[in-house]
């Protein structure tokens, strides 16, 4: 009996084993090896051979040993006929693959007889999933059948024909085994499964341009790709979602055509939607326009198709987002104003540019000169006194004229113009005081009723509401030809109309001087206000009396009692100095020119004056006149001996 097992199990090996004829070294190894016969045809005896598995490195030589003293060296051998047998015949067939590291080898029994079922069936396709097959095996005896559909399942059904599903999109290696009293014979067919897909997507639509599209009604599709209708396609490379977005960059029609693909890539289908992308992007409309008075400052601009917000941002650290909106700068200065607009759907249009806060302008057709003195009567009667010895007259729009001054008046630093209380407007200086007819033509002297010698220089002059010449030469005061005897040198006067009085200042008294004009006795007002003595002095038409000090300008009653004073300690350090011209608007603000630079105080609140000459334009500035035009509304002439030399203030 022990003899009888041992030899059971020798012979098990032989039968069906797997041979390693070489040790492999560490990461080499030998090929793995294995074949089927496919089908042995019992009318000719002829065997399908083919491999199903060797790898493991790169193999170097098959070699088939039939069994039958045959050989064949090669992959996939053609059938094999075996020699004629009476009843059954049995080889053993062996396989040698041979790699860089080794051989192994497979071998498998093979019978071989005449009354084998010839296993055979076919199939055709009754749709993208179901294949019907025929089973067409011939047998001498009963047969029963095993099918293997290659996706996992099998069968034993005896039918001739019958349909099976598949749910993937593959090829599939099917197996029908038939076995009778003489053994059992295989056979084997490819079937490529390839299921139609069927393309559907829903398309919406923003009013932004973004599509979003749902491709996920599709069936039998596994990746999808789009044509978006303008040369846009997505993704590159087909994918498995079925859902995508896009925005389109231009207002439109477009034609969106999906593709799908099954599962094995076998098959695709197609559908398309059309689409209208209504117009989202912003327009590059950068028209805008301002108003402004001073600081204060209206902005405009045109409306931007598909804009949904407006933001201007001012370049002071404020914004607005109005369309047009209105704002006030605290300060003087040059600022960059950025204007953007926002549509709905996210984009930005913006643009930037440069104001001056105030607005100011250079005359046009400027003279090629330079100015020390500039009188403002109305926006069409200007006069510029040229640094050249010229006198010009023009108006806000930049029309000059040219008037010759007097001859007996020879031109320096020292002349100067004066305008009356009935708005004449007068020069003088050395050896001459004249005053302009009212057609600018002309020039009537009032030298000879001065009483003064032909070399005098006068300094100041005043005009009574009599017509009486008053005037300041090397310190002594003249009611026309009468000298008003003082052992007080003078440095400026000025004609008070409500009360008939000419105000003096002395640049070494703290105090006023008057004259009724009606009388040539001088009267003295004591004032400590006015410090290192006064000059520039200036009567408003309340009556109010402004002199310039060593420190800044003291603010006088009509009486000549101090009402305020404008210093360093009163305007946050910025009028810390004698000023060299002053002048008023009607909103209450008094302009001050002082070491060439602009300043603003306002009378009622000093604290908050503010320096205006922020740039070179605005700076070594030579002369002022407030033209006070309607209502509230004031522009500030601006005088230079040099550069931009006549300059306005809106």
């Amino acid at each position: 009996m022990r003899s009888f097992l041992l030899f059971f199990f020798f012979s098990l090996l032989l039968t069906s084993c797997k041979k390693f004829t070489d040790t492999p070294e560490k990461k080499c190894f030998i090929p793995y090896v294995d074949f089927v016969a496919q089908h042995v045809d019992p009318s000719t005896l002829q065997v399908t051979f083919s491999t199903v598995t060797s790898y493991n490195g790169t193999i170097t030589s098959y070699k088939w040993d039939f069994g039958d003293g045959t050989t064949f060296n090669g992959q996939d051998p053609p059938p094999h006929k075996y020699p004629s047998v009476n009843g059954s015949a049995h080889y053993k067939v062996k396989l040698t693959v041979a790699n860089d590291c080794g051989e192994a080898y497979w071998t498998q029994d093979v019978t071989i007889s005449a009354c084998l079922p010839d296993t055979k069936f076919s199939f055709r396709y009754l749709n993208d999933s179901t294949v019907e097959f025929t089973n067409q095996t011939k047998t001498s005896s009963t047969s029963t059948y095993l099918w293997n559909f290659g996706d996992g399942t099998t069968g034993t059904s005896a039918q001739t024909t019958f349909t099976h599903v598949y749910n993937e999109d593959k090829p599939y290696v099917v197996s029908l085994k038939a076995t009778n009293a003489c053994g059992d014979n295989n056979y084997t067919e490819t079937i490529a499964v390839c299921r139609k897909p069927d393309a559907s997507q829903k398309v919406s639509i923003n009013g932004c341009g973004l599509v979003s599209i749902d491709a996920s009604g599709s069936k039998n599709a596994i990746k999808f790709q789009w044509d978006m209708g303008n040369g846009t396609i997505l993704p590159a490379n087909p994918t498995t979602s079925p859902t995508i977005t896009y925005t389109y960059p231009n207002a439109g029609n477009y034609t969106i055509k999906l593709k799908v693909f099954n599962a094995a890539g076998c098959d695709s289908a197609t559908t398309s939607n059309n689409v209208s992308v209504p117009a989202s992007a912003l327009a590059t409309n950068s028209n805008w326009n301002y108003a402004s008075d001073d600081l204060d400052f209206t902005f405009t601009r045109d409306a931007i198709a598909n804009a949904s917000s407006y933001k201007w941002d001012f370049g002071d650290g404020t914004s607005a987002t109005t369309q047009n909106p209105s704002h006030t700068y605290a300060n003087p200065g040059a600022y960059t104003v950025k204007l953007s607009a926002t549509s709905n759907c996210g984009s930005t249009y913006e643009f930037s540019t440069q104001i001056n806060a105030p607005y100011y302008n250079t005359l046009k057709n400027l003279p090629d000169a330079g100015f020390q003195q500039v009188v403002a009567f109305s926006p069409s009667l200007i006069y510029y006194l040229g640094t050249n010895g010229t006198l010009y007259k023009t108006d806000t729009s930049g029309n000059w004229t040219v008037i010759n001054l007097p001859g007996r008046l020879p031109f320096n630093s020292d002349t100067k113009l004066y305008t009356d209380q009935s708005n004449n407007l007068w020069i003088y200086g050395r050896k001459d005081v004249e005053k302009l007819d009212n057609n600018g033509n002309s020039w009537t002297s009032f030298f000879s009723s001065t009483g003064l010698a032909n070399n005098s220089t006068i300094d100041a002059i005043a005009i009574d509401d009599n017509g009486e010449v008053w005037t300041l030469s090397n310190g002594i005061l003249r009611k026309g030809k009468t000298t008003i005897h003082s052992s007080v040198a003078f440095s400026s006067l000025a004609f008070a109309p409500g009360t008939n009085r000419i105000w003096i200042t002395s640049p070494n008294s703290a105090g006023l001087y008057y004259v009724n004009t009606n009388s040539t006795q001088l009267n003295p007002v004591s004032n400590s206000s006015i410090t290192g003595g006064g000059d520039n002095i200036q009567v408003v038409s309340n009556g109010d009396i402004y002199v310039t000090t060593s420190t800044g300008i003291v603010r006088m009653n009509s009486s000549g009692n101090t009402v305020a004073t404008y210093n360093s300690s009163t305007t946050n350090g910025l009028i810390s100095g004698r000023p060299t011209a002053y002048d008023f608007d009607t909103q209450g603000n008094m302009w001050v020119l002082l070491s060439g630079q602009l300043y603003k105080v306002p009378l009622a609140n000093s604290a908050n004056t503010k320096k205006y000459s922020f740039n070179a334009d605005l700076s070594n500035l030579s002369s002022i006149s407030v033209l006070n035009l309607s209502g509230t509304d004031s522009d500030i002439l601006l005088a230079k001996t040099s550069g931009n030399a006549a300059i306005k203030i809106r």
